[in-house]
């Protein structure tokens, strides 16, 4: 990509530096892929990301359908699925400084909101990874959730972010065998 390059060793220190190899890091880890691409939405003054949009290609769980005789919902699946991951003006700062990671299309996981004012959000403990997480790894975790090869839906720390998603989990997903799709 011309416009990363143009940056490249122009970006040496503070805040501007960590955007400038965020943005580096992500390109990396899309480049090629077929699963996952990425566009930047928006930019700070200096012309670095503060804003992108993601989208994967990866069958995943949309939604359930309604309960059919036994009380089964069967999963809804969709392939495309995007995320917008915002920086806030103090990334990467541990007082509120993690990066907003949420689905503007809907995806039907433990780890995501899936109704409600936070609807979209995603459960990343940012408490554990701390300031040193970077946005590429976090993508690539959000492509295993979407997967089913990672998730939590166990009522217990460090908790679910929709627990209505967990209990259909641990119910009637993992039971049918719905959760080994990919």
């Amino acid at each position: 990509m011309e416009e990363l390059d143009t940056y490249r060793g122009k970006v040496k220190q503070g805040r501007d530096a960590r955007l400038f190899n965020e943005w580096d890091k992500l390109h990396e880890a899309c480049a090629g892929s077929d699963e996952i691409s990425y566009s930047v939405i928006k930019t700070n003054a200096s012309g670095l990301p503060v804003t992108y949009q993601i989208v994967f290609h990866i069958q995943s769980i949309t939604g359930v359908e309604n309960a059919d005789e036994q009380g089964l919902q069967k999963p809804v699946f969709g392939d495309s699925h995007v995320l917008r991951i915002s920086l806030s003006n103090n990334f990467p700062a541990l007082d509120g400084g993690y990066p907003e990671f949420k689905f503007v299309t809907d995806v039907w996981h433990p780890n995501v909101r899936y109704r409600g004012d936070f609807k979209g959000r995603v459960c990343l403990n940012f408490d554990e990874y701390g300031t040193t997480a970077n946005i590429a790894d976090q993508v690539a975790t959000i492509a295993s959730y979407l997967r089913y090869t990672e998730y939590h839906a166990r009522d217990e720390h460090p908790y679910p972010e929709d627990r209505t998603v967990a209990q259909w989990v641990m119910e009637q997903a993992e039971p049918q065998g719905w959760t080994r799709f990919s």
